[in-house]
């Protein structure tokens, strides 16, 4: 493979070797996309193509065991002894569509997308399979027993049940705001299946994503769109610093990763009142082996700790701001849903 097609972590970062060698993978795809150099892009083979694919699954890496290691600290005891297929069948997931990652023909717009977010779009989907190989469920089985698990978490949601009825999962299918429609046979199959109890450990991620679901409600909108219109004080680089925080810190990393984000910059770089954030570092560069005099780049990246006070502070306004309101939990877990997810 050529030099130019490898990841060097040293000389770019993996969103920058990422976004650079999509459109080329995406070509060779033939995906219809055009590239600037067609030339190039004909010139590599399908041994070339497959050892490319792998370079790029390897930038990926660092985030696909950091999704792993969150998905797993979520679901404590449950998915512990599955790490590594659960890194596998990621792996696989990104490799399936790693030629998507902002790549212009996949695009809408301008915005780009960060690997976290690439990478965490692809964990429901795996989560659910890898439950699934754990029970030995086929996927028409779980998709089944997802629907049924809905509706109970709706209905203890809304009236504290514990125990459900065949007849009361038929008659309440609606509440599981899927197109799914199961038979009384079907659903009694689908709940003897469940009489080892192993589904009480999930109801609470359901009664999660039931409150998920309220979220849409037009009365939930209208609060997060006029809390909304409270943030627009804020300038929009420093909401990217809060909104990336929220995400980061669901992985318990650091604001390294926020400083160096390539859209931030350029923001801060842009706004009068926050361009003298922006730190320029020289770092020189020898090359002994090779005989070339030693050479210096420049690196930047927005102050870590500019990154923190902002985070603080819109943090501590909001939370004062959500007491003032008298917002209850569904709100605020709305709110914040809404952040992060923008």
């Amino acid at each position: 493979m050529r030099k130019q097609f490898i990841f060097d972590p040293q000389k770019e970062t993996a969103t920058a070797y990422l976004t650079r060698m999509s459109p080329i993978l995406g070509a060779l795809r033939n995906d219809g996309a055009s590239v600037a150099n067609q030339q190039l892009v004909s010139s590599i083979g399908s041994e070339e193509q497959k050892e490319i694919e792998n370079e790029m699954c390897k930038a990926f890496e660092k985030t696909i065991c950091t999704e792993t290691r969150r998905v797993i600290k979520m679901t404590p005891g449950r998915l512990d002894d599955y790490e590594d297929d659960y890194k596998n069948e990621l792996r696989i997931d990104i490799l399936k569509e790693i030629h998507k990652f902002n790549n212009p023909a996949y695009l809408e717009g301008t915005q780009t997308y960060s690997i976290d977010a690439f990478v965490r779009a692809r964990t429901r989907g795996v989560t659910k399979k890898i439950i699934g190989m754990k029970r030995e469920r086929k996927e028409y089985q779980m998709k089944r027993e997802s629907h049924v698990k809905k509706i109970m978490a709706a209905l203890h949601m809304e009236n504290g049940s514990t125990v459900f009825k065949v007849e009361d999962i038929f008659k309440n299918q609606h509440l599981a705001n899927d197109s799914m429609e199961l038979s009384m046979d079907q659903i009694w199959d689908v709940m003897a299946a469940m009489e080892d109890a192993s589904y009480l450990e999930d109801l609470t991620d359901y009664e999660a994503n039931y409150k998920e679901k309220k979220f849409d409600s037009v009365e939930q909108q209208e609060i997060i769109k006029e809390f909304m219109k409270d943030m627009s004080a804020y300038p929009e680089y420093e909401m990217y610093i809060y909104r990336q925080s929220l995400r980061l810190r669901l992985d318990e990393t650091t604001n390294k990763e926020i400083a160096c984000d390539r859209r931030l910059i350029d923001m801060c770089k842009a706004a009068p009142e926050a361009c003298d954030k922006v730190i320029y570092e020289r770092i020189v560069i020898e090359r002994p082996k090779s005989g070339i005099a030693p050479n210096s780049e420049f690196e930047e990246y927005v102050s870590t700790t500019y990154i923190e006070t902002t985070y603080r502070r819109i943090d501590r306004n909001i939370r004062s701001a959500f007491v003032k309101k008298s917002f209850d939990e569904t709100d605020m877990l709305a709110i914040l849903n809404h952040l992060i997810n923008m």
